[in-house]
């Protein structure tokens, strides 16, 4: 945009991020660059009945420049740095970033909620505790290395002196449509 600013929207899952789908268009038809960030399921819940578990992507995928679920702590801030840059550069418009609930919360919050029960029983169980606590372990993986938080440059297309020609003049409006000496309403429009 001309003021270098976005619009950002936080929203919660399901119908947080629905309520947004107007707004949403509005913004791809006035062409704002517009950064929307929504909560989702907890990934390892996505699909299989969770609360307010939607395809928000879908949802959006036609109004938006891009739409992405960010899948692990380490890739929020790439994902917003570039949603940002998207959302800005060529034609602006509105992009959508899903942060999942499970990505949201401190290590130790989700560790005790998913990482599973200290004292497993049987082989099914050891089974399944093995994979949950490896499943925190990958969320959390490089969640504490230095991001680089600078913005990502904004690609704004520049007419060539091939496209904008030699600028020549508008036509004369005779009373009416341009070119036309007819009048656009036939008289005086002092009757609107």
């Amino acid at each position: 945009t001309p003021t270098g600013r976005i619009g950002v929207a936080v929203v919660t899952a399901g119908p947080g991020v629905t309520n947004t789908v107007t707004a949403v268009k509005n913004a791809q038809m006035a062409e704002s660059p517009l950064l929307l960030i929504g909560g989702a399921a907890a990934s390892l819940q996505k699909g299989r009945g969770a609360l307010q578990d939607i395809d928000q992507l879908s949802l959006f995928k036609t109004l938006c420049k891009a739409c992405v679920s960010v899948r692990a702590v380490r890739d929020i801030v790439p994902a917003l740095r570039k949603a940002i840059a998207t959302a800005q550069s060529g034609t602006p418009g509105p992009v959508f970033v899903e942060l999942p609930i499970d990505i949201l919360y401190p290590f130790h919050v989700v560790q005790k909620e998913i990482g599973g029960t200290k004292t497993a029983r049987g082989w099914r169980g050891k089974a399944v505790q093995w994979y949950l606590q490896n499943y925190v372990r990958n969320l959390f993986a490089g969640a504490w290395e230095p991001r680089d938080l600078s913005p990502l440059p904004v690609k704004v297309p520049q007419a060539t002196e091939d496209e904008v020609g030699e600028g020549g003049q508008a036509p004369p409006i005779n009373g009416g449509v341009w070119g036309s000496a007819e009048p656009v309403l036939g008289g005086n429009c002092a009757g609107l």
